[in-house]
């Protein structure tokens, strides 16, 4: 175990050649470090690249450039044996719990499954940790015997999370895990979550684009847009002062709890669709759908930079506009 994070990516890119021409860059340069115990969420719309950073994080997916280093260690020079010895200590939780599970397996063969494939433990001591987990997150030994098909969507996501926790990892890279749930499921689910994580000491990876939850759930939070960051910092900072204009417009699209004479019904609107990533804008991936685009955002690309303790954007006029002009709101 080192001192430092306990996940470090380096300048990252992630590219799918969809033709001899086109090059899909999902993921293009980006740099983040996920400390030991917090949870981290990254929030963007689909197709951002959130997801495909999240594979990459379990080693699902191998950079084209950069690397991850996961306690110091880089995946990519460990050799087949160490690599899957190494990966079992970084799982993830997919969005949608019915095709993560095999249809033909009841749930108790499901969630010892890992256990089944390093084979290092007794068959008896196997099931007793299988049924042990499937308690643990609100699965009754009566289930063990059911298949996916007699469950529903919360129990389904209940049984992953059991699996994953079969070989004791320390990160759990959760992508949307409660999307596809109802509002109060998503409840006890995220309840679970950090149950677990105090109980544990588990490090979360939180994917979604529900800025509720990620607001809820993490320490930390990373906006992106078009397979690069846009910003990061504290939960509470950026919710209280975002930065980038991407973000401020995430933040107002976000409903309130709040009586309707005590809302702020603007909302800010961006202008133009979700630009191609095999063929974004020059400069600043943002500038075609932003009200602040200058000269400059076409030319160049924003540093990333940190403009307040810990609060980092990449935006040219970051920190310097105050308010939207005119019509950029309704």
């Amino acid at each position: 175990m080192t001192q430092g994070p306990l996940l470090s990516v380096q300048d990252v890119g992630i590219h799918f050649q969809l033709s001899r021409r086109q090059v899909l860059r999902a993921v293009d340069g980006v740099s983040l470090d996920v400390q030991r115990g917090e949870t981290f969420g990254i929030i963007g719309e689909s197709g951002c690249g959130k997801t495909t950073l999240g594979r990459a994080l379990v080693c699902l997916e191998r950079p084209a450039k950069g690397r991850i280093l996961h306690d110091g260690v880089d995946p990519t020079t460990l050799s087949a044996k160490q690599l899957r010895r190494h990966r079992s200590q970084y799982q993830i939780v997919f969005q949608d719990p019915n095709a993560a599970l095999d249809p033909r397996m009841t749930i108790l063969r499901s969630v010892r499954e890992p256990l089944d494939a390093v084979g290092t433990l007794p068959p008896a001591e196997r099931h007793d940790i299988a049924v042990g987990l499937m308690e643990r997150v609100g699965l009754a030994p009566d289930f063990a015997r059911r298949y996916p098909h007699e469950l529903s969507g919360g129990q389904k996501q209940r049984v992953c999370i059991a699996r994953v926790l079969t070989l004791h990892p320390c990160v759990i890279v959760c992508d949307e895990a409660v999307s596809a749930l109802d509002v109060s499921i998503q409840a006890d689910i995220l309840n679970l979550l950090a149950e677990l994580q105090e109980e544990r000491g588990l490090t979360y990876v939180f994917i979604t684009h529900n800025l509720s939850v990620v607001a809820h759930v993490s320490d930390r939070i990373a906006v992106m847009y078009l397979g690069r960051l846009v910003e990061l910092g504290d939960t509470e900072a950026l919710l209280a002062r975002p930065l980038h204009p991407y973000t401020e417009a995430l933040l107002s699209a976000e409903p309130a709890a709040l009586p309707s004479h005590m809302r702020d019904n603007r909302r800010i609107l961006l202008s133009g669709d979700l630009p191609s990533p095999v063929s974004p804008p020059s400069g600043c991936r943002f500038r075609t759908r932003c009200h602040f685009a200058a000269a400059v955002c076409a030319e160049q690309v924003p540093d990333w930079q940190e403009i307040e303790d810990r609060h980092w954007v990449a935006c040219h006029f970051a920190g310097s506009v105050t308010q939207l002009p005119a019509g950029a709101r309704a």
